[in-house]
């Protein structure tokens, strides 16, 4: 069972790039950062476990579910039940001719080749034969075929970055539904709750400290990461999730500009904002790389002053936009 036809296409980040092919699946026309900001994307997670001793996240966990949420589009999701009763709601939603995401750990994806955990990944199950399983993941260009117990180990994997995963999948419920609400009023709804995530005042984050608050920890434990044991490895893989694992570049601030952008309610003013803390956030990615190859008490403490800078910027922003809408 396949579901015929699906607009595979790689993208910047496995979330927003997973629901833009659902997107054009469906018909609804949003582009990549359209389905990241009207998710609510943006955010910050600052957790105490990980691949590494200390991890960051400029996303929030929430995403995919918000999307779905925001423009009013029925969805059936699935968390915490064991592999066999999961595995029964997709196949019977792919025979429906239903795709459905799904979040894995990477390390057991095969076509990564990768040695470090890294999970949740978002991608797309389109298909199953009962040995493997067909799925949309946007890192690459093709569709990837998966031995079916491999994706059982992913899917539940104990490596996720606060805890381990836990079969989580989700699909839109019902015959290709459009969305109900606009997307002006879907985009106020998602910067608010995007603000007061940031903010703190949104109690759903599930990745450690959250928002500026998160930044501001980060920044004040940021000269201190020299003492750690991994403190080569904890920077290297920081740097990554900044610039690289599919953020977009500036820990995702580049995608939520231009989302930002799309919106003729805003002014230009916060785009250019956004843009610039993008480029903040590159900065400190090249430090914390530089961190990575040699690991010393000026270089993090440099670091933590440029973590500090852009939680003052972010909170600056965060509250004009709560405000602007």
């Amino acid at each position: 069972m396949t579901v015929t036809d699906y607009p595979h296409r790689p993208g910047a980040h496995c979330g927003s790039a997973s629901l833009r092919n659902l997107s054009a699946h469906y018909g609804w026309g949003f582009d990549e950062p359209l389905c990241f900001g009207l998710g609510a994307g943006i955010g910050f997670g600052y957790h105490e476990a990980g691949p590494a001793s200390r991890t960051i996240m400029g996303r929030t966990s929430w995403l995919e579910s918000i999307f779905f949420e925001t423009l009013a589009i029925p969805f059936a999701e699935g968390d915490g039940e064991g592999w066999g009763t999961a595995w029964e709601a997709v196949e019977t939603r792919l025979a429906d001719g239903t795709p459905v995401m799904l979040f894995a750990d990477l390390y057991y994806l095969d076509y990564y080749g990768t040695d470090t955990h890294f999970g949740p990944h978002t991608l797309v199950c389109v298909g199953s034969d009962g040995e493997e399983v067909v799925l949309s993941d946007s890192e690459f260009d093709a569709i990837q075929r998966l031995p079916t117990e491999r994706l059982r180990r992913a899917w539940g994997s104990e490596h996720g970055f606060v805890g381990p995963l836990s079969n989580r999948w989700l699909a839109v419920d019902g015959e290709q539904p459009a969305p109900d609400a606009t997307v002006e009023s879907a985009a106020r709804q998602a910067i608010g709750r995007a603000a007061d995530g940031m903010l703190g005042d949104d109690e759903r984050g599930a990745w450690g400290t959250q928002g500026v608050a998160g930044i501001r920890r980060f920044a004040r434990e940021l000269p201190n990461w020299g003492e750690l044991e991994d403190a080569s490895w904890t920077a290297r893989f920081a740097y990554q999730n900044v610039e690289r694992r599919g953020t977009g570049g500036g820990a995702f601030r580049r995608l939520y500009a231009d989302f930002l952008a799309q919106l003729g309610f805003l002014d230009d003013e916060y785009t250019e904002r956004t843009r610039g803390i993008a480029d903040d956030w590159s900065a400190l990615g090249e430090t914390l790389r530089e961190g990575s190859e040699t690991p010393s008490e000026d270089v993090f403490e440099r670091a933590g002053e440029q973590a500090g800078a852009i939680a003052d910027r972010e909170e600056a922003l965060f509250a004009d936009l709560r405000d602007e809408i």
